[in-house]
Order: C-alpha cells, then sequence, then structure tokens
C-alpha cells in the first residue's frame, strides 16, 4: 500500500487511476481495476442514461471497492450553414464510397444527454464524479457539491487548472500533451496544449491548493514515481489498459498496439473536432489536411460515426479512431487486474530506490 493524499482520501491502495476512456471502458474493467486496488473509472460520456444507470448497477454488483464515473460536460452549440456542412462532408464522400455506404448531405446531429446523464449520477449517489472538457454550469455543479460526490476536474494548461481550483473541484487531472484520446480543453475551438506532464505537473502543483493527478504518457511504474516525485498525488493511466481483454477497443485497435504501434501517434481533429491523439491512420492523414473543412466537436464526432461503425465491423483499422497515448509502444498483454499488479510492484520498486519512502 502507498499513501497519498489521493489515496486517504478515496479509499484506494495505490495511487493509481484507470482512466475513464469514454470509448473503451467496461464495467469489468471498472472493477477489475478497484478489486486490484487502483480506482476503477467508468468513461460514460457516449451512454444513454438508461445504460448507464445499467453499468453503474453492474459495477456494484461486482465489487464494493470506490470507483468514479465521467462525464463530458456540456459543449458549445453551433450554428452551421449548410455550406460548412458540404465541405466537412466533401473529404468524407470518398471514405464512405470506399466502406460501401451512401453519400450523405444532411445536417450531423447534436445530441445533448448531459442533463439525464448527470441526474443518473445523481439518482445513483455517485461518490466520485470526473468531468472532462471543463466543468458544468454553476446550478449543476451545486448539485454535485451538494451530493457530497468527490469532484474530479482535467486540465491541459495551468489557467484552467486555476478555474477548476476556484471552481471547487477536489482534484485536478493535470493531462500533458503525451496523453492518448481527447485533451481536455475547454473550448472545441482551442489548439492543442502542447505542455508535456513533466512540465505540466509542477507548474500545476505550485498554482492549485489542491491534490494534482498527472496524465499522460504514464505506463509503469517509473513513470509514476516520476509523477509523484513531481508532486502529483496519482497518476492516471488510460493506454496501458486499452489492449486488456476487459477493454472495448477493437481487436484491429488491440493488436496494432500489441505489435508495436509501429506507426506512432499524432493528435487529430479528424474523428471528432476535438485534438485527440490516436495511432496515425489513412484517415487522419486525409482529413487533417484540410483543417478548414473539419467541423467542431461534436458535430464532426456525429459525422464520422457511421464511418467508425462500419470501419470497425469491416476491420479496416485506415478509417477507425484507435486512441493511444505516446507511450503506445509499451502496452502489455495483460487484464486489467495484472496491470495494476505489475504497476504497483514497479511503484514501490521505484520509489525504494529512489529513497522517496
Amino acid at each position: 500500500m502507498i499513501r497519498t493524499s489521493l489515496t486517504e482520501r478515496l479509499g484506494i491502495n495505490y495511487p493509481i487511476i484507470q482512466a475513464p476512456m469514454a470509448s473503451a471502458t467496461t464495467p469489468a474493467m471498472v472493477v477489475a481495476a478497484s478489486e486490484a486496488g487502483a480506482l476503477g473509472s467508468l468513461g460514460a460520456a457516449y451512454m444513454a442514461p438508461d445504460e448507464i444507470r445499467a453499468a453503474i448497477q453492474k459495477i456494484r454488483q461486482a465489487t464494493k471497492r470506490p470507483f468514479q464515473v465521467n462525464l463530458f460536460a456540456p459543449q458549445k452549440r453551433y450554428t452551421l450553414t449548410d455550406d460548412e456542412i458540404d465541405q466537412a462532408n466533401k473529404p468524407l464522400r470518398a471514405i464512405r464510397a470506399e466502406l460501401g455506404l451512401a453519400d450523405r448531405n444532411s445536417a450531423p446531429e447534436y445530441k445533448d444527454r448531459f442533463a439525464n446523464q448527470l441526474q443518473v449520477l445523481l439518482d445513483e449517489e455517485i461518490s466520485i464524479m470526473g468531468f472532462h472538457f471543463g466543468l458544468p454550469d454553476a446550478e449543476d455543479l451545486d448539485k454535485v457539491k451538494a451530493s457530497g460526490a468527490v469532484l474530479i476536474g482535467c486540465a491541459t494548461r495551468v489557467s484552467d487548472a486555476v478555474a477548476l481550483d476556484k471552481a471547487g473541484v477536489d482534484f485536478v487531472v493535470a493531462q500533458g500533451f503525451e496523453a492518448g484520446g481527447h485533451q481536455g480543453t475547454f473550448h472545441s475551438e482551442e489548439e492543442p496544449s502542447m505542455i508535456g506532464l513533466m512540465a505540466l505537473i509542477p507548474q500545476i502543483v505550485d498554482a492549485v491548493s489542491v491534490p494534482v493527478i498527472g496524465a499522460g504518457g504514464l505506463m509503469d511504474g517509473r513513470g509514476l514515481a516520476a509523477a509523484l516525485a513531481l508532486g502529483a498525488s496519482a497518476g492516471q493511466l488510460g493506454t496501458a489498459f486499452l489492449a486488456s481483454p476487459e477493454s472495448r477497443a477493437h481487436d484491429v485497435h488491440k493488436k496494432l498496439l500489441l505489435d508495436g504501434a509501429q506507426d506512432g501517434t499524432r493528435v487529430t481533429r479528424a474523428f471528432s473536432g476535438r485534438p485527440a491523439r490516436g495511432l496515425v491512420n489513412r484517415m487522419m492523414e486525409e482529413i487533417d489536411a484540410l483543417p478548414n473543412q473539419i467541423l467542431p466537436f461534436p458535430y464532426q464526432h456525429s459525422l464520422t460515426t457511421e464511418i467508425r461503425s462500419v470501419a470497425g465491423e469491416q476491420k479496416r483499422s485506415d478509417f477507425l479512431s484507435m486512441w493511444a497515448g505516446q507511450g503506445a509502444k509499451m502496452v502489455r498483454d495483460l487484464s486489467t487486474g495484472e496491470i495494476v499488479n505489475a504497476l504497483g510492484v514497479e511503484l514501490e520498486r521505484a520509489l525504494k530506490e529512489r529513497n522517496y519512502e
């Protein structure tokens, strides 16, 4: 057992958080991570309210350990012109045709389910809530605080971390540029932060009054020890769990990770309209070359949903969003529980070797 302010507050054995990956986490992953002594996290942003409730109940049937549920904060609404929609569709038409999909000219849908998603978390009395892309508005934030839940926010910049601190979060995730998946930038149109985790942690630690969680590129106990040495109270890992049997990542995605992620990773807006890091593929190359034809999140996400779904059915990695961080080459072919156990052993060894205990 390794004690930090976070492990003491949350009642977990290791300062390790399994990241709430919206497209990859499952109840089985959450249970396995929590049972092994980490904080399991359900990424519920893309789930319907009834699906969230069912997942929470499934987790609770399998473990009494703490776990987190994470949502995307409400997104800005945009008024899209017919020309903007047509321009965004143009580079996707050849891809759709290659996958055997009909052409599409309709406007992408905007499904704002946040209010109903949050209500499920409140009804189910979730004790740890996390939010990505900023925080809910003041009214909803007051509801979260009134529930007594521990509140976790994500920042990629010091200024955002300070804003989270002032808003009353209990923990700030310092997400470095190395992180896989979506950057936690507050606004869709913002340029991706270019600050690496080792530089970001001490800056945020010095700027806020609450404990900090390091995230981005952490894959083993050495990285976790480095994050703790810089002042973090825990490390959050996502890519490390992507190839586990409990992960919902596509088998093609898992295989590429286990084969060493030979093409590397890059930040893209091609799939969702927000900066997100993933394994480089053809869709990223083609769509990112036309930045003015990419819609903001979540409209681009809606526009590419069918493409990604059918690409998965056809096992076409060139059109899948395969999120992964810069540490992708270090992915291990282990179960979630085995990964947590290995991380705990490695972290304890690293701390002893450096006399941090």
